[in-house]
């Protein structure tokens, strides 16, 4: 993959992780602490955490073909280097006070992760059945 390509890809995974950081900031929020009431500035709360967990795609980045061994140990670490990087970020940030929040904050970065990797798959499959839908009218 070209380096320009990594990059809109890593672009188009950030707004999905930011959307996928909303979703999991207010269910967090709704079962462990109801009550508290958010400023403005917590709108940018899902913007930096999205931007950080971009960081690890570097883990991902090869100028050749990967074999499929090599891409699943590719995504394996990078799962690892982003839960890392992730609980890193929200203990300097002060979003992890407490040992009791950290699994459920990793379940939730993995659920993040498999989503961003679901509405891939998707778009890649629209994405493949329109270049064949073309290819066979070319055929034709």
């Amino acid at each position: 993959m070209s380096l320009l390509g990594f990059v809109k890809k890593n672009l188009m995974d950030y707004f999905i992780i930011v959307t996928g950081i909303n979703v999991a900031i207010a269910v967090l929020g709704m079962n462990f602490d109801p009550d508290t009431v958010l400023g403005y500035e917590a709108y940018f709360s899902p913007l930096i955490i999205g931007a950080v967990a971009v960081l690890p795609s570097m883990v991902l980045y090869s100028r050749r073909e990967l074999s499929v061994k090599g891409m699943l140990f590719r995504r394996a670490l990078h799962l690892l280097v982003l839960e890392l990087t992730l609980i890193s970020f929200g203990y300097v940030a002060g979003l992890l006070t407490q040992w009791t929040i950290v699994l459920p904050f990793v379940v939730v970065v993995l659920v993040v992760y498999v989503f961003t990797l679901l509405v891939h798959y998707l778009i890649d499959s629209r994405t493949a059945v329109e270049i064949n839908k073309g290819l066979r009218r070319i055929q034709e």
